[in-house]
């Protein structure tokens, strides 16, 4: 899989989208507005679930599993809907993709790719790690005839449900500690993960 996939977006319009979605945790309205961001987290928006999960769970560790369901649920949702623009309304999208969704147009070209080499690791991948999996999502639509909807379901619900599930225990275990500890390890576990993934690609491939 060749070259970094990464995201450009402008420092001050994220932090306030960031700030936005932290002060809304404290609402009533917040496993709503968690399921929002799950969902359009895998098909356009910035903001990753975890920013929501991590508070939340802090403040109410009994909750994080139904918590971190409905994240799981509504960013499957997100893929399916971001698989089906890519599939049914690339060409009138592009132009808002290429031009309003930060680090989409320079990715475009790296996912497919990625999706020539192992369509299947690389959804596994986007869904598990921190890559952006909207970008992911769409092309595979765009890849349609390469890459069913069914392979994107399942790459999905075993890529996002175990990154949330294993962020949902360090929650509940390590209480607010889990902060930092995410903080310092996930992210390195979740390469690790992926590099392991993409090793055991590649030994398949040449088998």
């Amino acid at each position: 899989m060749n070259g970094a996939i990464g995201e450009l977006p402008s420092k001050n319009a994220l932090n306030r989208l960031y700030d936005k979605v932290l002060e809304s945790c404290d609402s009533k309205y917040a496993p709503y507005i968690l399921a929002l961001v799950s969902f359009t987290e895998s098909c356009c928006f910035i903001i990753p679930p975890e920013v929501m999960m991590l508070p939340m769970g802090i403040a109410n560790r009994k909750k994080i599993f139904f918590w971190t369901g409905i994240a799981t649920v509504f960013s499957v949702l997100g893929a399916i809907a971001g698989y089906y623009l890519g599939a049914y309304f690339w060409q009138s999208i592009q132009p808002f993709m290429f031009e309003y969704i930060p680090g989409f147009a320079h990715n475009f070209e790296k996912v497919g790719e990625m999706y020539r080499e192992n369509a299947v690791s690389a959804l596994f991948i986007a869904a598990f790690t921190p890559i952006p999996y909207k970008v992911f999502t769409v092309v595979a639509g765009v890849y349609s005839a390469k890459i069913g909807l069914l392979t994107l379901i399942g790459t999905a619900i075993v890529g996002r449900g175990t990154r949330y599930f294993i962020i949902a225990g360090v929650i509940y275990i390590l209480g607010p500690k889990a902060k930092e500890f995410i903080e310092k390890h996930f992210v390195k576990f979740t390469w690790a993960v992926g590099l392991v993934i993409v090793l055991a690609a590649v030994v398949i491939k040449l088998r």
